[in-house]
């Protein structure tokens, strides 16, 4: 209309995704695999719900009554809910001017696909026994990635520069606005802060951009697998992992430099283990041991097979965050202090849940200060996992073309606790405490399963 494009987006339409691949045997039982890719993640663009937009959207309350008393009804829900009818949308009429007073949220027209360049490098060797390991680079680049939630950044937040005011930003001065702006208790008075008047949109409380794209992530790992097929009623697969992902996540200190809490991310796990198995026990009819004995010794000795899967990994890292004091100017977000020493403590764990790391490391930053430590630590993290689970299998035969399946699964053989994260806000009663469990104990079923 009028010359500006009916779109909510700038069209991105030049999203090319390449990819190559190569295979070369250098030698016999060696091969060397490489590959490259751009990969695009769901575009923003996507049709779905948004909050705009501003001005073609109102919302009608029902007023239940038209007194304190709770009891005079104002006109009955079902054939007359509002009595006073619907408000009407004022669609382009207040041009810049719609929303004033209150909190506007929306989609930026520039927001473009997010994509990952990803890349590999694998090294695989044949070894006796069925067996083959893989040593492999792992790494990708993630660009233009969603760097907010609705309220992870705010657009109206106070400048950082502005905190040396102090408590002169909470200073009442003169509204410029009064009598133009009837929405909102921040600016219809004669009257407001001068946080508010600073702010760069001051004729809003915020301003929250929606999948707001620019944030970065990197991993680079080394992995590491084995793979036995099944040969002589075994079967293996391992792999081990070393790797590192950072990322400047979706909650920031500060608003416009929302790059600046570039760090490990919250999901890294820096070491994981995995191996599964899978071993017919060599007694019974035709194995190994026993192929000889009775229909009725190999029902009850013969046959049985067990499988299970062991996970060991460390823990994710953690956040010390501080009590936001700084919410009221708009920021979404503060991180504790911290002196810069690592707080890690060593030691069985059963021994530290009261204290599971150093908090003399961590302070609550002082009034008008954002915290010093970052969005996450590398060297603090949470309790990490070791869990195994097992089953024992045995099929039967009581009748021609029909098996029976006994099945005795346990969950959590080894009854391993697996601890929740400590608390980590700083000015909680409970700060440094883990109170939780994460996992189960040990569970143990069984059953039967027919096949026929």
């Amino acid at each position: 209309m009028n010359g500006n494009s009916r779109h909510q987006y700038h069209m991105d339409a030049n999203n090319l995704a390449p990819r190559v691949g190569f295979s070369y045997e250098p030698i016999k039982n060696t091969v060397i695999h490489g590959g490259g890719a751009i990969v695009y993640g769901p575009s923003a663009q996507a049709a779905a719900g948004t909050v705009g937009p501003y001005g073609f959207r109102v919302q009608t309350n029902w007023v239940s009554t038209t007194n304190n008393n709770g009891i005079t009804p104002n006109g009955t829900l079902l054939d007359n809910p509002i009595p006073q009818g619907f408000q009407p949308p004022p669609g382009a009429a207040n041009g810049l001017l719609t929303g004033i007073g209150g909190q506007i949220e929306g989609v930026l027209q520039n927001t473009p696909t997010p994509y990952v360049i990803q890349y590999n490098l694998d090294i695989q060797q044949a070894l006796p026994y069925d067996t083959t390991v893989d040593v492999a680079y792992v790494g990708d680049r993630g660009r233009k990635q969603q760097q907010s939630r609705e309220g992870g950044i705010d657009f109206d937040q106070l400048p950082v520069a502005d905190l040396a005011l102090g408590s002169q930003l909470q200073a009442s001065v003169a509204n410029p606005f009064y009598g133009a702006i009837t929405n909102g208790a921040a600016l219809t008075g004669p009257q407001t802060t001068r946080a508010q008047l600073l702010t760069r949109y001051p004729q809003y409380t915020s301003m929250l951009p929606l999948f707001l794209s620019g944030g970065d992530n990197q991993y680079d790992a080394l992995q590491l697998r084995l793979n036995k097929r099944f040969a002589a009623g075994l079967q293996v697969q391992a792999s081990y992992v070393l790797g590192k992902i950072y990322d400047n996540g979706t909650n920031h200190q500060d608003s416009f430099d929302p790059l600046k809490d570039y760090a490990v991310a919250s999901y890294d796990i820096h070491q994981r283990f995995i191996v599964s198995y899978i071993y017919n026990l060599p007694f019974g009819r035709g194995r190994m041991f026993g192929s000889h004995i009775s229909r009725a010794e190999d029902a009850v000795l013969g046959g049985w097979q067990v499988n299970g899967i062991t996970t060991v990994q460390g823990g994710t890292p953690l956040q010390i965050s501080a009590s936001n004091t700084l919410s009221n100017f708009d920021f979404q977000t503060l991180f504790a202090n911290t002196t810069g020493q690592n707080a890690t403590l060593h030691g069985d764990i059963h021994q530290r849940l009261k204290k599971y790391f150093n908090t003399a490391v961590f302070s609550q930053p002082a009034p008008f200060t954002l915290g010093n430590g970052p969005a996450y630590y590398d060297n603090l993290r949470g309790p990490g996992l070791d869990s195994t689970d097992l089953s024992l299998f045995k099929e039967f035969s009581p009748v021609w073309r029909l098996k029976v399946q006994f099945r005795a699964e346990t969950f959590n053989v080894f009854n391993h606790v697996q601890f929740g994260n400590p608390d980590t806000g700083v000015t909680d009663t409970a700060f440094g405490q883990i109170t939780s469990q994460a996992n189960t104990p040990r569970q143990v079923q069984f059953g039967l399963k027919l096949l026929f």
